[in-house]
């Protein structure tokens, strides 16, 4: 599983796809890629508050400033990996 901030604008299903292409020939060929969004989380300098979008804009979610920092949103992380056992030989 991969998690994905939202910052980073991913389309899941492209991912997914470009995932089966250049995993085609390898030992990942046939493997299935999860991937998770994750909303942008903000927190507010002029409310105090922290919250999270669905969408990237830089706004707070209960004042509606600007004056916010990103707390994450940025992430591109593999949070897990699930192999079968089994021996490989590039050959």
């Amino acid at each position: 599983m991969v998690k994905v901030g939202g910052m980073q604008k991913v389309n899941p299903e492209l991912m997914s796809f470009i995932f089966a292409a250049v995993s085609k020939d390898t030992p990942a060929e046939g493997a299935m890629l999860s991937v998770m969004m994750l909303p942008l989380t903000l927190k507010c300098s002029s409310c105090g508050k922290i919250g999270t979008r669905e969408d990237t804009k830089l706004l707070c979610p209960f004042c509606g400033s600007l004056n916010v920092q990103v707390v994450s949103g940025y992430e591109l992380t593999i949070e897990a990996l699930e192999v079968e056992s089994g021996m490989y030989t590039n050959e």
